[in-house]
């Protein structure tokens, strides 16, 4: 996509979205350009000179929210989970500076404090901002209250406890804030229900925010400006780089170039996946996947079928759900609507470009609210290498990038293509009954479809993955098998159903390519800093075990290499699982 994006930058281009993202694309690599937005910068920060009290944040808050400016709490406007066919609005807590509310109690959460604070005071020097110091120290004090206050990455995994409605009144009330004209403003009425992601924030909110209302300002202040600052100019993306290159343990940014095509995709990655879809995904290969995807189908159908430890009534209900799952595969057929509004004023500078897209999404988002959820919406663009399922309206998405090699292809012999994809997609439908999945039903609601016996017995076989993977070392770190067992589940599956499939369509199948072809998907590189930044907030399993502890706990993987109870990949079988 990158050589794709440096030829279209040299010619004509009748699609207007797409030559959009182009433009936007040269707006990042013009470095004069660049500079001329920050004095809309700076201005952008003078609305906080003018609240000195709850009143004047309150006078002021639809504007912060309109300009993307940080607000003590979040909101946004997603499918309701209790009735997805609706949407609601959600409150949720704000982001820390470290990754994970746990990091705060590690042995390095003030060392690697100390490189923001240091990180932050170059960024304010460089730009003449005043009292630097104070507004420094006053951020890091707001941000260690909230940290006590928020949830951890791995009780956000649970994402159905993340379901907490609460009537408009009462958020109120716990706030301690009168928001009705904020929301009028915002989404045309007040609703009758908030759904609060995180109670313990909200319930704790009003005590932060009343008693620290000057340190709130000066975090805001210092969010916005190292939020920002990269779209000034390449050495203050650099210079605001440096605590995230710490993290990960890189200790470079990545190329201009690429950086480009990552601001222009994130704006309009529908547009440009349907682009790349068009031009390198193929019909051939789209009938091939979803005949991947119906033979993977008619598994789980058969496996739920004959499953000794759940009863007629459960299964007959989880059927249910793989005979209403839809399949999304390559791309969608068209832009959505709210892709044809991101239109900008071209002469701008890269600044106030990004903030008018930024609102012009926001606006659209909170449109939503009162409107019927359109379940036909792509959440991944075509030029995509992943692929997802959407619990709340039960379908799977294959974007085209992840059907190439080595995930798939026409070339690849079917073994490697069940290794491949077909563990994705093995993957993706187990996670509609996966802990999460398991507890919302065919229409995408949060729905007990089970008996109390076949719960509990799912519940035992949950508790059994999250046993295999606590704890595995990976260099001086552990896996964490809660933050994880959502994804190991899927995995389990995955390999389990592809396994079956590709028994069906062939007769002694060579299941070295399809172990070595799976293990080839997860291959990837990382740094030391990087492989501890995902153990602590990532709800996948890391690509070391995802490869080498699943296949454990196959037969058809000991007879392929011959394992022997010897050998460093042998697993006693009384300590092999499968569920699905």
């Amino acid at each position: 996509m990158l050589n794709e994006f440096e030829e279209l930058s040299k010619n004509k281009i009748d699609d207007q979205l797409l030559n959009y993202s182009i433009i936007l694309y040269k707006k990042v690599l013009d470095e004069d350009n660049r500079k001329n937005g920050l004095n809309s910068l700076l201005n952008s920060l003078s609305i906080f000179d003018k609240i000195k009290n709850k009143e004047d944040f309150l006078n002021n808050i639809y504007s912060l929210w309109l300009n993307s400016l940080p607000l003590p709490f979040t909101s946004f406007v997603n499918e309701d989970m209790m009735e997805a066919t609706k949407y609601s609005l959600y409150f949720n807590s704000p982001s820390l500076i470290l990754p994970d509310s746990t990091m705060y109690s590690s042995l390095n959460a003030e060392t690697l404090l100390n490189i923001y604070k240091v990180m932050v005071s170059k960024i304010l020097n460089e730009l003449n901002i005043k009292n630097s110091d104070d507004l420094i120290s006053k951020t890091i004090s707001f941000d260690n209250k909230l940290s006590k206050i928020v949830k951890s990455s791995e009780e956000m995994a649970d994402y159905i406890k993340c379901y907490n409605p609460y009537p408009y009144k009462k958020v109120c009330e716990l706030m301690d804030l009168k928001l009705d004209d904020f929301l009028i403003k915002t989404f045309g009425k007040i609703p009758e229900t908030i759904v609060l992601y995180d109670p313990k924030f909200i319930g704790n909110f009003k005590d932060l925010f009343n008693n620290n209302f000057e340190e709130y300002l000066s975090w805001a202040k210092v969010k916005t400006i190292v939020n920002n600052v990269q779209f000034i100019s390449e050495e203050l993306r650099n210079l605001s780089s440096q605590f995230s290159n710490t993290l990960r343990g890189t200790n470079k940014i990545i190329s201009l170039k690429k950086y480009a095509y990552q601001i222009a995709n994130s704006f309009y990655d529908e547009v440009i996946g349907i682009y790349y879809g068009k031009k390198y995904f193929g019909e051939e290969a789209k009938k091939d996947v979803i005949n991947i995807v119906k033979n993977l189908i008619r598994t789980y159908k058969e496996r739920l079928s004959s499953n000794s430890w759940l009863s007629k009534e459960t299964i007959k209900k989880a059927i249910l759900k793989l005979d209403t799952m839809n399949i999304k595969i390559g791309y969608p057929d068209m832009v959505s609507e709210s892709y044809k509004k991101l239109i900008f004023n071209k002469n701008d500078s890269l600044f106030e470009i990004i903030s008018d897209l930024t609102r012009i999404k926001k606006e659209y988002n909170a449109s939503l609210l009162f409107k019927p959820v359109d379940k036909s919406l792509w959440v991944m663009s075509g030029n995509t290498v992943n692929a997802c399922y959407n619990p709340t309206s039960n379908d799977i998405t294959f974007p085209a990038a992840i059907l190439r090699k080595p995930f798939y292809s026409l070339s690849q012999s079917v073994e490697e293509n069940y290794g491949g994809i077909g563990c994705v997609i093995g993957h993706e439908i187990s996670h509609a009954f996966d802990n999460n999945g398991a507890q919302m039903d065919e229409k995408g609601n949060i729905n007990n479809w089970w008996t109390n016996e076949d719960y509990d017995n799912f519940k035992k076989k949950t508790e059994l993955m999250i046993e295999q993977f606590d704890n595995l070392p990976l260099g001086n770190e552990k896996v964490n098998g809660k933050l994880t067992v959502s994804e190991n589940i899927a995995d389990n599956g995955g390999v389990t159903s592809s396994i079956e499939s590709l028994k069906r369509i062939k007769d002694n199948p060579d299941f070295k390519k399809f172990f070595i072809n799976y293990a080839r998907i997860w291959c990837m590189k990382q740094r030391e800093e990087y492989t501890k930044l995902l153990l602590t907030v990532d709800v996948h399993g890391p690509a070391y075990y995802r490869a080498n502890m699943q296949v454990k706990n196959f037969d058809e993987f000991y007879r392929a290499f011959d394992i022997k109870d010897t050998d460093k990949m042998y697993l006693e079988p009384s300590k092999r699982l499968i569920i699905w």
